[in-house]
Parts: structure tokens; sequence; C-alpha cells
């Protein structure tokens, strides 16, 4: 599927729906990680996740993954085609109202930056946040944060060199409502785990990890609708 935006690199962006026969929640919309795609293994994995709990999901490539570009845009340059990419999600799917933002990493972070920016959004999802630079933890991207009211839940890796954890925790009280957090032990920015760290010595893949983790999501989604 492709669906339009306006930018000088493309006009037209790759999506892809997981659609759900019965859907029993608000759709979701999924970015991808600066030097990724909508294609990127943990992020289909999350999304076939939220299908499976109900949700229509739409992944979509930002305009410099569709150029082929690893090198992203400040992520502030990409709040308004990701924008665009929820207008037109919405009108393909024909449900408009709130949706449940998010993605991975800097897709996550356009999202937010969008929602503070004033996109309505039932929820926010963050798949590995990426709080600073690695080795660089007072390079903080969380200045927008005061300005995020939708609820959110963030998936982090214990050994994410992207979220230093005690620095996370320190500034999710910016948030106006106190976020959830879920942390995968031994995982990385992807939340791969490899067998050294895993709690039962078994090598995890993204998808692995995000395939057992519909339970955090499920009560997380249930908050929302409270």
């Amino acid at each position: 599927m492709r669906l339009p935006v306006d930018d000088p690199v493309t006009d037209h962006v790759t999506a892809a729906v997981h659609a759900v026969p019965r859907p029993r929640g608000r759709p979701v919309l999924l970015a991808p990680g600066a030097g990724g795609d909508l294609d990127t293994e943990g992020l289909v994995a999350l999304a076939a996740t939220l299908a499976e709990l109900g949700h229509p999901v739409v992944r979509v490539n930002l305009p410099h993954h569709e150029a082929g570009r690893r090198a992203a845009p400040r992520a502030e340059r990409s709040v308004g085609p990701y924008q665009q990419l929820l207008t037109a999600a919405a009108d393909h799917l024909g449900v408009h109202g709130p949706w449940i933002l998010g993605g991975k990493s800097y897709g996550g972070r356009v999202a937010s930056l969008a929602v503070a920016g004033g996109t309505p959004a039932t929820g926010l999802l963050f798949y590995g946040y990426p709080l600073h630079p690695p080795g660089r933890p007072e390079k903080l991207r969380v200045d927008h944060w005061p300005h995020v009211g939708a609820p959110c839940l963030f998936l982090q890796g214990e050994r994410d060199p992207f979220c230093d954890l005690d620095l996370l925790d320190a500034h999710l009280r910016k948030f106006p409502r106190r976020p959830r957090l879920h942390v995968v032990e031994g995982g990385d920015h992807s939340l791969a785990v490899p067998a050294t760290a895993s709690p039962d010595g078994k090598r995890r893949t993204p998808a692995q990890t995000l395939r057992t983790l519909a339970e955090p999501l499920r009560d997380w989604i249930a908050s929302l609708e409270a």
C-alpha cells in the first residue's frame, strides 16, 4: 500500500496494514527507527502482537526511509509527514478519532513530538525510546515531555545504549500522566536478548521478545479504556 505525503524527497510512502476482522480497540500507527524501515523485524512483531489483541495496525515508512536515506532528518522535521500519514491511514481504514501512536526509537520520538504539538492520541507506545545518543547521556530528548498529555507505555531494554534506565526513571515525572515502563531483562535497543544476558540462558531475537509482551500491552491498553 502507498500513502500520500507532502515532502521534498517523495510524495508517497510504503505502508502495511495488519487488518483485524472484528476490531476490539483503537487502531495503531507505527513508524520505524531512523535507520530501519517498516519491515524491521521487531516492528513487524509488535504490530502482529497488537493485531492479535484486536487492534488494526498500520506500519509506515517516513519519507527518508522511502528515499533510501539511512541518515534521518531532525525528528522535528518528520512530524509533519507523520501527521499527514496518520490522516491518510485513517482515511484508508475509515477510522477517525484518536489513534494509538508510536513506533521504534526515532519513530516513537516523532510520534511524541506530534502529540506534544497537539495531535490527538489515545496513547503513545514507545518501542526503544532514544532517550539520548549512545555515550551522551547529557543530550536528553525530553524537553517536549511536559506537553505530552496522552498515556504512554515504554518498552525498553535493560542494556539499551540509547536509554540509561536510571535517567529515564528520573525524567518520567515530566509527563503530565506518569507513564508505564516495561523493562526487558538483558534486552538491547531492539529488545534482542543475547544468551549471556538472558535470565534463562536462551537467546531471543527482537521478534521473539515482542511476541512475549502481549500481557503488558493488553494491560496498558485496558487502562486507556478504563
